[in-house]
């Protein structure tokens, strides 16, 4: 073999070695995910991906994909994150919305990662998800879906309460029919952890009966709540969450049941943060 044909053999093969690209790496063993939500991302629709990094080496995720069939898009998080070997990474992802056609939940993580020497690959994970957070927010979407089709349910305008009475705050929830067919039950309003029910008394009650049935027959009504601190801790208000987001029960008649949350604005929120320290005697 001449030494031109060689040269001419290497460059061939140095052509297709360049090519083929680079070699994916592998998902190093140890890593995992699982799925949880802090109560602050209830009303966002946000949700946790948490990535562990259980192998001995450092990785950068660059781009993490929840997918599942409860939702329409799968929730992407796309900014790289580094996670050191032994430690995890929380990614916070937005839900798509939902798909309510009751399928058994499938659910995945789709891993985008680079490794410390430069390699990069793709791995699919199947999450754990001990609380059930694909299933719950699914179902509160769809329960939503189907109450917002057969009314609208307005939050509070404002919160009624005079300083230094110790009387109960006023708050009222509008509801209107929106003329479409169908159904809705709204069995009960319940307190919050901050903020307690009392009647018209002023008796405390855990809930609080209302049985008022929305279609497009009805009219408009209002739902009256009255409110006290449900305690009088000085830190309840700095550690609060989901204290101004008030419960209702509700049923529809496609068969969707469950409890829905009406949630305040943030004007209205600072009026209740008020009063709940000034019911309450607290500087």
């Amino acid at each position: 073999m001449t030494k031109r044909l060689v040269a001419l053999l290497g460059l061939l093969v140095l052509a297709l070695t360049g090519c083929a690209g680079p070699v994916s790496a592998p998902l190093p063993d140890g890593v995992t995910a699982s799925l949880f939500q802090n109560r602050f991302d209830y009303s966002l629709r946000q949700i946790e991906i948490k990535v562990v990094n259980g192998s001995t080496n450092p990785l950068t995720v660059t781009r993490a994909s929840l997918e599942s069939n409860r939702f329409a898009e799968p929730a992407v998080w796309d900014r790289p994150q580094l996670i050191p070997a032994g430690s995890a990474r929380d990614l916070k992802v937005v839900l798509a919305r939902p798909v309510c056609d009751g399928r058994e939940a499938t659910v995945a993580v789709d891993l985008d990662f680079e490794l410390v020497d430069g390699t990069a690959g793709t791995a699919t994970i199947m999450p754990t998800d001990e609380t059930g957070r694909i299933e719950v927010n699914n179902e509160l979407d769809c329960l939503g879906i189907s109450v917002a089709e057969i009314a609208t349910i307005a939050p509070p305008g404002t919160a009624r309460w005079t300083p230094g009475a110790h009387a109960p705050a006023i708050v009222d929830i509008a509801v209107t029919p929106t003329g479409a067919s169908g159904q809705l039950t709204i069995q009960q309003a319940k307190g919050t952890v901050l903020l307690g029910l009392v009647d018209e008394t002023g008796a405390a009650i855990t809930t609080q009966p209302l049985d008022l049935v929305v279609d497009a027959s009805a009219g408009a009504t209002v739902i009256r709540l009255r409110l006290v601190p449900s305690r009088c801790d000085p830190h309840a208000v700095a550690e609060d969450k989901r204290g101004t987001f008030f419960p209702l029960d509700v049923s529809t008649d496609d068969g969707r049941s469950g409890t829905i949350y009406v949630g305040v604005s943030d004007a209205v929120r600072g009026s209740l943060y008020e009063f709940f320290s000034d019911y309450c005697g607290l500087p």
